[in-house]
């Protein structure tokens, strides 16, 4: 009986302490796990990343490619019209030249100047045209600019961030093959413990119940023994009560007879006087 308790208390002891371990190694595992995952869900998240960026910078060089060979085309285009402002106005001031000397007909040479005055006008609307067009592209390209600079800053950043989480993946994933196996183990030795403790225990309860059943028995045949004394004692009590009764009854029946039976004695009158003269002569 002690020693299935005391077996029964060590394998309790060890099933405490293989469930302990297997929770940690179950909680490490889980660690593992999680890591590994965040790690592979950061690493794809990295390459998605890396490709929108790469379609963003793509997308924003070309833009920048685009405005760029605006820009020099409107800035050749205000190269030419400044070219053919000036030459206009040094058109303009020979026609005024002539037409102040009286060389040729006055007439066509103001309606030749009202021509260049015309073309002239055209020309510097053109140019300031061009001016606030080339303003404008140099500004998208300034923004074109700081937006693939932006793309560029993101993308080593990516860069940076993948072999740490390459390095954790790795580490997780060596980790988590480590542990697989001996958490195994460790339920496999739970589930033998508890099995062996329960048997045991079993074993304990059929004990226990055996002894209450040999104890409840001794407790009957005690009882028992100690009723059959009382009834014993009861009875000679009963009996030497009787007894007494019948001693007492036969006391006085055979009082009854004697007093029936047995002859009054008579007291001789001789005896009497003897007795009195007796008594006189000893006064």
């Amino acid at each position: 009986m002690a020693s299935l308790a005391a077996l029964a208390k060590s394998y309790r002891l060890k099933k405490a302490q293989v469930s302990k371990l297997r929770r940690q190694s179950q909680n490490k595992l889980k660690e593992a796990h999680s890591l590994k995952r965040r790690s592979s869900s950061g690493l794809s998240s990295i390459e998605r990343h890396k490709e929108e960026l790469g379609r963003e910078k793509t997308h924003s060089s070309q833009l920048l490619n685009q405005l760029l060979a605006r820009k020099d085309s409107v800035e050749r285009l205000k190269i030419a019209a400044e070219e053919r402002l000036k030459q206009e106005l040094d058109t303009r001031d020979a026609v005024k030249q002539e037409s102040e000397y009286g060389a040729g007909d006055k007439e066509a040479a103001l309606e030749r100047l009202r021509y260049i005055d015309e073309k002239i006008s055209e020309l510097q609307s053109e140019i300031k045209e061009r001016e606030s067009t080339f303003a404008k592209i140099v500004k998208e390209i300034e923004t074109a600019q700081k937006q693939k600079g932006k793309i560029d800053v993101q993308l080593k950043k990516q860069i940076h961030a993948k072999p740490s989480l390459l390095e954790q993946l790795k580490t997780s994933t060596k980790t988590e093959d480590a542990l697989k196996p001996k958490v195994a183990s460790l339920i496999k030795r739970e589930e033998q413990a508890s099995k062996a403790l329960s048997v045991i225990q079993k074993k304990l309860t059929q004990a226990l119940a055996e002894k209450r059943k040999r104890e409840a028995k001794l407790r009957a045949m005690k009882l028992k023994a100690r009723r059959k004394a009382l009834a014993r004692k009861a009875k000679r009590k009963q009996k030497t009560k009787a007894r007494k009764v019948t001693r007492r009854k036969t006391r006085s029946h055979t009082k009854k007879i004697t007093k029936r039976t047995r002859p009054k004695r008579k007291i001789s009158k001789r005896k009497t006087r003897s007795k009195k003269t007796r008594r006189k002569s000893r006064r």
